[in-house]
């Protein structure tokens, strides 16, 4: 495609917020004809006074004191024909020692010199910002988002914080000079299964055996939940590929959005002899109930009301929070939170769970999955590039 220029901007000004409505507004026109598509309220990224939203690209936004953010949108022929953002997050830097800038929000139509022009742009950005490669996609949340571009599993069931993409994204990618980095996988769990006799009896061994104590959410104050499960999930994911642990601040300010749709039934605490030593944590698929609407698909306020209200009839659920402490590795304390989980989920009515954001070489919980006869879901592939 000729005539591709790339607009560029940031967070702060009058004119930046209005550049970026237009930026979170093209996905609107690029999946119009995608039904698979469910994106996450545009409230999310510019925020909703109206109801105390703080958007993910809002200056205000608790990220933003470690990192540093530019937005990029490729313009031809007066269209908007991509967009992406680049960031640089100095606190996952200094923790994994290196210079890793990150784009994200990648969207760009079917044209590899759409998509260099953009990705140069963004590159040439964090270049000044003494980055050295060029990692992603990752979108925001950081820690939330599932990194990468989705590479199988189009026709999977939509599931929150996955994001959909055109098929052809990672083409487009390996086009304009990026290599695969490395991948993550998901797998939906059918919960009405009957109960796997080794589960059980392997989880009640290892109960007795360790003096293990199971608790639901509620049986503690949130505020100490919150605490409890900051505590175990810095820990847990510290070595995970990519991992920058949570502050208290942020893992706070997480809990309490997720008061909104949490099912605290779906949330349990392991304790060996009295000490904390895990948590399983699953979110409702909110996504069963955020299709956009047939006859007004940017009535953002209708379907962020319609998801609430109906919240009680979602079927699945996605484990998204999860860790064992080091010390309590290898107790199979694993397999006692799925047998509790798979009890209190069938008791529950829900019909499946996604199981993900599991990395390639990550092969106990691969195998885990296999024993719990869980069906491939999602691959997603995070790219690289050297910065020249």
């Amino acid at each position: 495609m000729s005539g591709v220029s790339v607009l560029q901007f940031g967070n702060t000004t009058k004119q930046d917020r209005a550049l970026l409505r237009r930026f979170v507004a093209f996905h609107w026109k690029h999946y119009r004809h995608e039904p698979r598509y469910i994106p996450l309220l545009d409230y999310e990224y510019l925020g909703l006074k109206l109801l105390g939203i703080r958007g993910f690209f809002e200056p205000g936004n608790l990220f933003f004191r470690h990192a540093e953010i530019r937005f990029f949108l490729a313009q031809a022929g007066g269209e908007t024909v991509g967009r992406c953002m680049a960031l640089v997050n100095h606190r996952h830097n200094a923790r994994w020692n290196d210079r890793a800038g990150f784009f994200g929000q990648f969207e760009c139509v079917d044209d590899t010199g759409v998509a260099a022009v953009l990705l140069e742009e963004a590159a040439r950005w964090l270049k000044q910002h003494g980055m050295t490669v060029i990692r992603g996609p990752q979108n925001l949340p950081f820690n939330e988002a599932t990194p990468g571009v989705l590479t199988a599993g189009f026709d999977s069931r939509p599931v929150v914080y996955y994001h959909f993409n055109k098929p052809y994204y990672a083409d487009l990618l390996q086009a304009v000079g990026f290599a695969p980095l490395c991948r993550v996988f998901s797998w939906e769990v059918p919960v009405m299964n009957p109960m796997e006799e080794k589960l059980e009896r392997v989880g009640r061994r290892v109960m007795e055996r360790f003096q293990v104590t199971v608790e639901r959410f509620g049986e503690r104050p949130f505020a100490l939940r919150t605490k409890e499960m900051l505590e175990v999930y810095n820990e847990a994911w510290h070595d995970n590929f990519g991992f920058v642990p949570f502050t208290e601040e942020e893992f706070s300010t997480i809990m309490k959005d997720l008061a909104l749709i949490m099912d605290k039934d779906l949330f349990l605490f392991l304790y060996v002899k009295g000490e904390l030593a895990a948590f399983f944590g699953g979110v409702p698929n909110i996504f069963e109930r955020m299709a956009p609407l047939p006859w007004c698909r940017r009535c953002e306020l209708v379907r962020a009301v319609r998801m609430l209200l109906t919240k009680g009839r979602i079927t699945g659920f996605r484990v998204g929070y999860l860790g064992v402490k080091k010390q309590y590795r290898r107790l199979g304390l694993d397999g006692v939170m799925l047998w509790q989980q798979k009890m209190l989920t069938q008791r529950a009515g829900y019909e499946y769970g996604d199981l993900g954001w599991v990395l390639e070489g990550n092969a106990s919980t691969i195998n885990l999955a296999a024993f719990m006869r869980a069906v491939p879901s999602k691959t997603y592939t995070i790219f690289q590039k050297e910065i020249p």
